[in-house]
C-alpha cells in the first residue's frame, strides 16, 4: 500500500469517526491515503479505498504505542512522517513521550508547558479566570474534598449544577453503571452521590463543579481552530449545535451542527491561544449564557473534534493546515470559513425531525446549500463502504428512538 505522497506520511492514532475525518480532508486536498493505527476496526473506517487501518489489541498502553511507532518509522524510511493522535488517551502519550517520537515524527500538538495549561479542566478553568476569559463559574474540587461530610453545601452558585471530571483521558476509560460523560444535579446529597459513584468505580482525580447553563441546542456551539508554528491563529471555525445526542453516557456530545459567524467569539479563543503560544489543531465547546447572551468557554481539547469535517466542509480544511505549516513550512493565511453550512453524522430526515424548534429555520436555511456528512464521500463508494454506513445509519437512528422519551419538547 502507497501512504501519503513524495513530501509527507500521514499516520493517525485512532480509527474512529475523527479518523476519517482528517483521512477525508487530506484525501481532498492532496489525494493521499492515510495510515491509521488503533486497537480495532471500526465501522466509520472499514472497508475504505482513502485509509488503511492497523489493529493492536493493546495499542492502550503507552509503550506499545510508542514501539508501534517506532516500527512505522522504520518502514517508511526516508519519509517526512506527519503524526496526528485524535483522542485524547493518544494525545496524553504523544505528548509525554514527545522526546522519544519527535526525531521521527512531526506532531502538530502545543509545547507541553501550554498544553498543561489547558489539558484537564482544572487547569483549563484556572487559565480562563488569568485572563479574563468568559467561562461558567466553576469549582475545582479536589477527590479527598469531594469526600467530605457536607460536600456540596457551600457552593457560591445554585443548584442546580453540573458536574463532570476533570481528567478527560482516564475517565473515559472507566466503565460503571449510571456513567455519563456530564452529571446534571440538582442538591448537595445528589452531587455528593455522583462523587461517590466516580470515585468507587476508579475515578481518583479532581471534580468539576459548575453553575449550570441552561438551555436547548441552541445554547450549545462548537469551535475548531489551527494555530500554526508561529502560534498565530489562522483557522477559527465556529458552528451552532443542531442536535445534540439523547444517550446519558454521551450528552455534551452531537451530530448535526451548521457554521456561523461569531466575532466575539472569535475574539475571546484568539485572547485565549494566542496569549499561551499555542500551536496546532484545538477543538473548543462553547455554551452560551441566555440570561446575558454571552458565549462561555467549557474546555480545550488538544486536537480537532470528531465532528470537524464541517470546517472542511465550509472551506478551511485544518488537515491540510498541518502539512502547508508544518511538512512544506509555508506561511499559512488567515483562513475564514463559509456560514451556514449544515454538517450531519445522522441521516438528515433524523436531524429533520428531532433538532429543536429553536433551531430548524437555520437547519432550513442551510439545507439549501447541501447536507454534508463526513462518512459520505464520493471517492469511497464500494458496496462493502456502503453496507457498513447503513449499519452505522441503523444504529444512530435506533439510538435516537430508545431514547427519544427521554426528550420532551422536540
Amino acid at each position: 500500500r502507497v501512504y501519503g505522497d513524495a513530501d509527507f506520511l500521514p499516520v493517525v492514532l485512532g480509527t474512529n469517526l475523527n479518523t476519517y475525518n482528517i483521512a477525508r480532508s487530506l484525501h481532498e486536498a492532496y489525494g493521499v491515503r492515510t495510515l491509521a493505527l488503533g486497537r480495532a476496526a471500526l465501522r466509520e473506517t472499514a472497508s475504505s479505498a482513502i485509509v488503511d487501518v492497523r489493529t493492536f489489541p493493546d495499542l492502550d498502553e503507552p509503550d506499545r504505542v510508542v514501539e508501534v511507532l517506532l516500527e512505522v518509522a522504520a518502514e517508511f524510511p526516508g519519509r517526512r512522517r506527519l503524526l496526528i493522535a485524535n483522542i485524547e488517551h493518544y494525545t496524553n502519550i504523544v505528548q509525554a513521550r514527545r522526546a522519544e517520537l519527535a526525531e521521527h515524527f512531526l506532531i502538530p500538538l502545543p509545547d507541553p508547558e501550554v498544553a498543561a495549561k489547558l489539558m484537564t479542566k482544572a487547569a483549563f478553568a484556572r487559565t480562563c479566570e488569568e485572563l479574563g476569559i468568559p467561562h461558567p463559574r466553576t469549582v475545582v474540587v479536589p477527590a479527598d474534598e469531594a469526600a467530605r461530610e457536607g460536600f456540596g453545601e457551600d457552593l457560591p452558585f445554585d443548584f442546580p449544577v453540573i458536574c463532570k471530571p476533570s481528567d478527560t483521558d482516564t475517565y473515559p476509560r472507566l466503565r460503571f453503571a449510571g456513567k455519563q460523560k456530564v452529571y446534571e444535579v440538582a442538591d448537595p446529597a445528589e452531587l455528593r452521590a455522583v462523587a461517590a459513584r466516580m470515585h468507587a468505580a476508579g475515578y481518583d482525580g479532581e471534580l468539576i463543579v459548575q453553575e449550570l447553563l441552561a438551555g436547548d441546542e441552541s445554547v450549545m456551539q462548537v469551535v475548531n481552530t489551527y494555530s500554526d508554528r508561529h502560534g498565530r491563529l489562522r483557522v477559527c471555525s465556529a458552528a451552532q449545535i443542531v442536535l445534540g445526542e439523547y444517550d446519558p453516557q454521551y450528552l455534551g456530545n452531537y451530530n448535526a451542527v451548521v457554521t456561523i459567524e461569531d466575532p466575539a467569539l472569535t475574539s475571546a479563543i484568539r485572547h485565549l491561544l494566542e496569549s499561551i503560544g499555542y500551536r496546532g489543531a484545538a477543538n473548543v465547546d462553547v455554551m452560551v449564557d441566555q440570561r446575558t447572551g454571552e458565549a462561555k468557554l467549557l474546555e480545550v481539547n488538544l486536537r480537532q473534534g470528531a465532528a470537524s469535517y464541517y470546517t472542511t466542509a465550509a472551506g478551511a480544511n485544518i488537515a491540510r493546515c498541518y502539512v502547508e505549516d508544518l511538512v512544506h513550512e509555508r506561511e499559512l493565511p488567515e483562513i475564514a470559513a463559509d456560514p451556514e453550512v449544515l454538517w450531519v453524522n445522522v441521516p438528515y430526515p433524523v436531524v429533520r425531525l428531532l433538532a429543536p424548534r429553536s433551531v430548524r429555520s437555520l437547519v432550513r436555511r442551510a439545507r439549501r446549500k447541501g447536507v454534508h456528512h463526513t462518512l459520505r464521500y464520493r471517492h469511497d463508494r464500494s458496496w462493502r463502504r456502503l453496507l457498513e454506513l447503513a449499519r452505522l445509519d441503523v444504529r444512530v437512528a435506533l439510538g435516537y428512538a430508545r431514547h427519544l422519551r427521554t426528550r420532551p419538547g422536540r
